[in-house]
């Protein structure tokens, strides 16, 4: 099954972070981006053959979502956290 993953960028350079969302949990990080698809593609296998030993649902990925960015202005009293 294919899952979605989000990447960003991590507190130390060249680190990602990986996160499954349909996989509640299911976080990895790597030291670049294609080593934290990997690190991401291991932790989802293994919480899934967790889940089915556990005889819990395995989830889906939702076709129809949508991934997207958008713009929003900060208050200029506000410090953004970069």
């Amino acid at each position: 099954m294919r899952y979605s993953v989000v990447l960003v960028p991590g507190d130390r350079q060249s680190c990602y972070v990986a996160y499954v969302p349909v996989i509640p949990g299911c976080v990895s990080q790597g030291h670049s981006v294609e080593d934290a698809l990997d690190m991401a593609q291991d932790a989802a296998s293994a919480m899934i053959e967790s889940m089915v030993d556990h005889d819990e649902e395995i989830p889906t990925e939702n076709t129809g979502a949508i991934i997207a960015s958008i713009d929003v202005a900060i208050p200029a009293a506000a410090s953004a956290v970069a």
